[in-house]
C-alpha cells in the first residue's frame, strides 16, 4: 500500500552556514581539502565539515573547547579573560564570534523530460558559441618551410652524395 504523495516527507539535504565574526581568517582542512573562513563572509559547508572544524552540533562550551584545541587557542594567553577582571576566557569569546546556522534544501521530484525552470526552451540559446575566426594576417600556427641543410652530407644507400 502506498501513501498519498502529500503525506510523504520530502527528502532534504542539510548544510551549515558559517560566518566568522573574528577579525582574522580561519584556515582548516577536511579530507585533505583546504577550507577558508574569511571574516564576515558566509561559507556553506556540510554538517560533517562543521563537526570536524567547529564541533557542531553542540553546546557553546563544548564547541569552544573543540575549537581551542583545534586552532591553538589553548595557550596561556587564551585561558585568561580579555582585559582586566573576571570574565570568560579569550578562547570562549573567539568561539562565540563564529556563527553556525543549519540550512535545509528540499529535494523535489520532477519528471526528467520536463524543462528546467530557468530554461527558456529556445534551442538557439542552448547552442555553444563558435570560437572566433583566426586573424589571417598573423603567422601564428603556421610553420615555416624548412630549408635543406647544406652543412651535412647526405647518405643514400651507403653511397655518399655531394
Amino acid at each position: 500500500m502506498t501513501e498519498p504523495e502529500a503525506d510523504r516527507p520530502s527528502p532534504a539535504v542539510m548544510m551549515v552556514e558559517v560566518i566568522n565574526h573574528n577579525d582574522f581568517i580561519i584556515n582548516d582542512m577536511f579530507n585533505g581539502v583546504p577550507i577558508r573562513f574569511p571574516p564576515e563572509t558566509r561559507v556553506d559547508v556540510t554538517a560533517e565539515q562543521a563537526t570536524h572544524c567547529f564541533g557542531y552540533p553542540g553546546e557553546l562550551q563544548d564547541r569552544a573547547l573543540h575549537m581551542a584545541k583545534r586552532y591553538g587557542w589553548s595557550g596561556r594567553d587564551y585561558l585568561k579573560p580579555e582585559g582586566l577582571g573576571d570574565g570568560p576566557p579569550r578562547y570562549q569569546i573567539l568561539a562565540e564570534k563564529i556563527e553556525l546556522r543549519p540550512i535545509f534544501y528540499d529535494l523535489v521530484r520532477r519528471n526528467p523530460n520536463d524543462p528546467i525552470p530557468l530554461d527558456t526552451g529556445n534551442e538557439e540559446d542552448d547552442q555553444p558559441n563558435p570560437p572566433p575566426e583566426g586573424d589571417p594576417t598573423t603567422k601564428v600556427g603556421r610553420r615555416k618551410r624548412a630549408k635543406p641543410r647544406t652543412d651535412r652530407q647526405r647518405v643514400d644507400r651507403g653511397v655518399t652524395v655531394r
